[in-house]
């Protein structure tokens, strides 16, 4: 019972796993169709430079557009005309954020993956919960039903 109770504790922390990242990547759109894109620290909010963003898009996965961040200023690109991701490459932690649309909407659109590893994790951490619930209900009363019959013999 005790290592159920585990198993559903390690897979909940599993769901909030995809939530949680060291870095932020900022992506404020401005006038004339641009965006302007910013990486920085969680902790300190140190501003990245150097890293490398690119803007690639979520139909065929090609790259749009590559650039890199120099010092303090933010980059500034221009809002492509199909659904994108904006990727900061850093390492281990590559952050991917769903870049705005432009004024008029996009012309190629592919529906949102947002938060789909949360649904997913969410999803199946309720299944576990539920058929963990069954079971033990099934075997309460199994139990209860079992020592009502004992009790009946005697």
């Amino acid at each position: 019972m005790v290592i159920k109770f585990w198993f559903i504790f390690l897979l909940s922390t599993q769901l909030f796993a995809h939530k949680i990242e060291g870095l932020n990547l900022i992506i404020t759109p401005i006038e004339s169709d641009t965006i302007s894109i910013e990486g920085k620290m969680k902790g300190s909010g140190k501003k990245l430079e150097g890293n490398k963003i690119a803007l690639i898009s979520m139909i065929d996965k090609r790259i749009l557009e590559e650039a890199f961040l120099e010092g303090g200023k933010p980059l500034q690109l221009k809002i492509p005309q199909e659904s994108y991701w904006v990727y900061l490459y850093v390492g281990d932690q590559d952050v991917v954020e769903e870049g705005p649309a432009p004024k008029e909407g996009f012309k190629k659109i592919v529906t949102s993956q947002k938060e789909r590893a949360f649904r997913t994790m969410g999803t199946l951490c309720l299944g576990f919960i539920t058929l963990f619930l069954t079971i033990s209900g099934y075997r309460i009363y199994g139990y209860k039903r079992r020592k009502k019959a004992v009790s009946l013999r005697f």
